[in-house]
This record gives structure tokens, sequence and C-alpha cells, in this order.
């Protein structure tokens, strides 16, 4: 078999499963198993398909029809210009969250400097992207996940940044000579209610943790939570960035008025939603 076969009969039989993008999935993953993890190579049609690259694009393709996220399969993840290690029992980011990583960049001070704290971190995508990115003084993530952490606290050092990543709910694990002193609080927080997950793509409902997805019975409670103490932590004129359901967004700048931020505002994400939400605190 060729590669041009090869990638031919794998479009068809992930088109034949229902994935959503069969054609660019199965160049990632014949990609993969020709050149290596996180390859991309340019892909010769007329090239022989050996036996043992054969045996592996069999085994990736199975895994996809089952709808494993193709992330996982690949191991690891393109996040602005950073390759991230993911994990089965951590959230894989999402394209539209570097939206979010780019806002809070920008709402640093100039010149560099400044601290940033990010709850709910995850893969530590975000807080990987601004220390890379930017040159904060300190970069301080947080999550309840103890997978998440050490996921986090490997791909920092895949990264070669320094972020401080610490176990625990919320803000609750960030030094407390901190409280007043964040210039940018940055979060991707769980936004769906429970009875939102019927519906989503295998992908999500199968493969991603609840516990990441879903706040609560409104899908509020863990952005109301994060609203109500950013004014404790942010210096005067420091961002509250947070991503959100884009049918929650208007609701949620009305709750950071109400806690008395400022500039309250939506922003669109990459495909036009309506999905990050900002207020600054302070006059």
């Amino acid at each position: 078999m060729t590669v041009g076969e090869a990638l031919a009969a794998t479009t068809a039989r992930l088109a034949t499963a229902g994935v959503p993008t069969p054609d660019v999935d199965a160049r990632w993953l014949l990609q993969s198993v020709v050149g290596g993890p996180g390859a991309r190579v340019r892909l010769d049609s007329r090239r022989p398909l050996h036996s043992e690259a054969a045996a592996r694009l069999a085994e990736y393709v199975t895994r996809r029809v089952r709808r494993e996220p193709l992330q996982l399969i690949l191991g690891s993840v393109g996040f602005r210009h950073l390759d991230l290690l993911v994990r089965p029992e951590v959230f894989v980011p999402r394209p539209e969250t570097e939206v979010l990583a780019g806002m809070a960049i920008a709402a640093l001070p100039a010149g560099g400097g400044g601290v940033v704290v990010e709850p709910c971190t995850g893969t530590g995508a975000v807080a990987c992207a601004v220390a890379s990115e930017a040159s904060p003084r300190l970069v301080v993530a947080t999550d309840t996940s103890a997978a998440a952490v050490q996921l986090a606290q490997d791909n920092a050092a895949r990264a070669e940044v320094a972020v401080d990543v610490r176990l625990g709910d919320l803000l609750d694990p960030v030094p407390a000579d901190l409280r007043g002193e964040v210039d940018v609080l940055v979060s991707n927080p769980p936004y769906l209610a429970a009875g939102e997950l019927r519906g989503l793509e295998p992908e999500v409902v199968n493969w991603d943790p609840h516990d990441a997805l879903v706040a609560g019975p409104t899908g509020h409670e863990i952005s109301d939570r994060l609203i109500l103490q950013a004014p404790q932590w942010l210096a005067d004129g420091g961002w509250l960035v947070m991503e959100v359901d884009p049918e929650r967004a208007a609701a949620t700048v009305a709750r950071m008025t109400a806690a008395g931020l400022a500039d309250a505002r939506m922003h669109n994400d990459l495909t036009g939603a309506a999905r990050i939400v900002t207020a600054r605190h302070g006059a």
C-alpha cells in the first residue's frame, strides 16, 4: 500500500464512522506514523507505507473510529506556538482558547513584568503561553485535579518556562501575599450545566473530564466565584479575563459589573462567538 492509498482508505473509514473532519484527521494520523509524533512532514502519495507504519496507522484509526480525540492519539496538541502534551484525564485545550491567552498577554503591563494567575489551568496551555510570549514577573496556575497539575508542570518544563503550578481550588493555593498584586487573573473554568452534556460530540462527553466541563446546575457557579474573588486579588487596574459559554457571556458581563468591576465587555473567539469576557478592577 502506498501513502496515497492509505490516506484515501483512512479518510473513507473515518467519514463512515462519522468523524467530523475525516480528511484532516487522516492526514494528521498518517503524518504521525510516517514522520513520528508531532511530525508535520510532506506526504508523498507514491511512497510505500511500510508494514510497521501501516500497523501503527491501523491502531490509530481504530481509536479514532471509537471517537477518541485526535490529540490524545497523537499525544500532543499545538497551542499558539507551543506543542503541549495531552493526557486522557485532563481537558484538551481548544483553538478558541488561544484567543484567551492572547488577551491575557495583551493585558499585561507594557514593557514586561506583572503577575498572572490562572485557576483551572488543565494542561497549563494558557499559563505556558503567557510565560513564553510575555515577560511576566510571576505566573501561578492552579487546578483541583492532581493529573492536571502534573501535566501542567510537565508542559511548563517542556516549554522551558517558569510556571508555579499548585493543587487546589481556584485561588485557595495562591500565596496570600499576592492579594491585591495580580495584574491578570485569567481562566477557562467549567461553564456548562450538567444537562448540556447531552448532544455534545463523543470526543467531549466520553473523553474530557466532566469536572472540567460542568460548573453546576446553571453553568455560572465557577465563574461567579471567580468574579466575586477577583476584586480581592487584582491590583488596581488589573484585569479579569475569562472564557465562558457564548450563551452566558452577556449574563457574565452583568455579573462582573454587579461585583464592582469596570469596563466589563464581551470579545469574539476565532469562530466569531462571544466567548471571552473581560473586566478591570479599579476606577
